[in-house]
């Protein structure tokens, strides 16, 4: 499995003694041990898990520079957020899951490879965004993966967004939100669509 990532660093041209290769080799070690215990993913075999990185290299190399906080909603086993996260050392990183033991991971990760800046909410999002302060402008970028969003949660998001944020889709065939493109063209702009990588009807939307 370790060959496998090796061979799709030498890909990306990443360096295998470099900072976000050694930190990327941890996070494989930690699914592997974890993964009998918390069914991280459905498969750990690495024909399954090289997509799910893939997709994290490919994506941070699209993530805008002067981007430093982001929310990443339903997190599970940390795709591609902690991948986003280790090709951006300034980034402050909230994940949101609220499954306890996914979260026990997520905290875990965090620790062994020394990201610093990042949070794990064990909680819904409905109740991350309720501890908020009112208005108060915290994310420059929100992302999420293989969960629907619901409406009133997107809508309550807008108010905690930056300036010119951000918000990363990472969806199927169908957008990943309730309501569809409708709630989307009345609320927000679609600023890019790429088709994922080695990756049949997966995408990545982003919108302001």
């Amino acid at each position: 499995m370790k060959n496998g990532l090796k061979q799709l660093l030498q890909e990306f041209d990443i360096k295998p003694d470099s900072e976000p290769a050694l930190k990327l080799k941890a996070y494989l070690s930690l699914l592997e041990k974890w993964n009998p215990r918390v069914n991280l993913t459905a498969n750990i075999e690495w024909n399954a898990l090289e997509q799910l990185f893939r997709e994290g290299i490919w994506a941070a190399a699209k993530y805008p520079a002067d981007f430093r906080s982001h929310l990443d909603i339903g997190s599970g086993a940390g795709f591609p957020a902690i991948i986003l996260r280790v090709f951006n050392a300034e980034m402050k990183l909230e994940l949101v899951e609220s499954r306890s033991k996914k979260g026990a991971f997520l905290e875990t990760v965090a620790w062994e490879l020394g990201l610093t800046g990042t949070h794990v909410h064990v909680a819904r999002l409905d109740d991350v965004l309720t501890a908020c302060e009112p208005q108060k402008k915290i994310w420059d970028c929100v992302s999420w993966k293989a969960i629907r969003l619901a409406s009133r949660d997107l809508l309550c998001l807008r108010n905690h967004v930056c300036e010119n944020a951000r918000f990363w889709m990472f969806h199927g065939k169908e957008i990943a939100v309730e309501g569809g493109d409708r709630m989307f063209d009345t609320n927000f702009i679609l600023a890019d669509k790429h088709p994922v990588p080695e990756q049949k009807e997966s995408f990545l939307s982003i919108y302001r």
